[in-house]
């Protein structure tokens, strides 16, 4: 065999084995469903009014002044915020937490109180870094810099209501 039909016979074999060579695709994102945080209502137990440093002011569970849920299908946030509906993105990656592209629509609840809680609540979405959970998962803390702004708590509606 000449020395052609040897290079041609090398790069037909090489050709037929690429070929039959199956690329391997990279592995589909595993959604982290250990995280209750997705696709749960979290109800606003706890929320930094900027009156004290660092200080957190309960919030009378009979109101609905504040809540959110995390829509996992599609990184999306709906809730309220005062009397105000809060829709956004999110993204989650490990405890980083990242709330973008909030948007308030609705009117304002013309109560100070409200209004200001609703304020607050929107501004801890807007500017949250990390998150951390309660060991039992019924607890959620919404941190900027590793400081508290808000404290929610899983909340199952009873049938029949939001």
């Amino acid at each position: 065999m000449n020395r052609k039909g040897w290079l041609y016979g090398c790069a037909m074999s090489l050709a037929a084995a690429l070929i039959g060579c199956k690329q391997e695709q990279a592995p589909e994102p595993v959604a982290d469903k250990a995280k209750p945080l997705r696709t749960t209502v979290w109800k606003l137990a706890q929320l930094d009014l900027g009156q004290t440093p660092y200080a957190l002011t309960d919030i009378p569970q009979e109101s609905h002044v504040g809540f959110v849920i995390f829509n996992a299908e599609n990184e999306t946030l709906t809730g309220f915020a005062g009397c105000q509906q809060v829709d956004g993105r999110y993204r989650v990656d490990g405890g980083n937490l990242k709330v973008e592209a909030i948007t308030l629509s609705g009117s304002r609840c013309y109560n100070p109180r409200f209004d200001q809680v609703g304020d607050r609540f929107s501004q801890a979405l807007r500017s949250v870094t990390t998150y951390r959970l309660a060991t039992d998962d019924a607890r959620l803390e919404l941190m900027t810099d590793s400081v508290v702004s808000a404290v929610l708590l899983y909340r199952q509606p009873e049938e029949g209501t939001w």
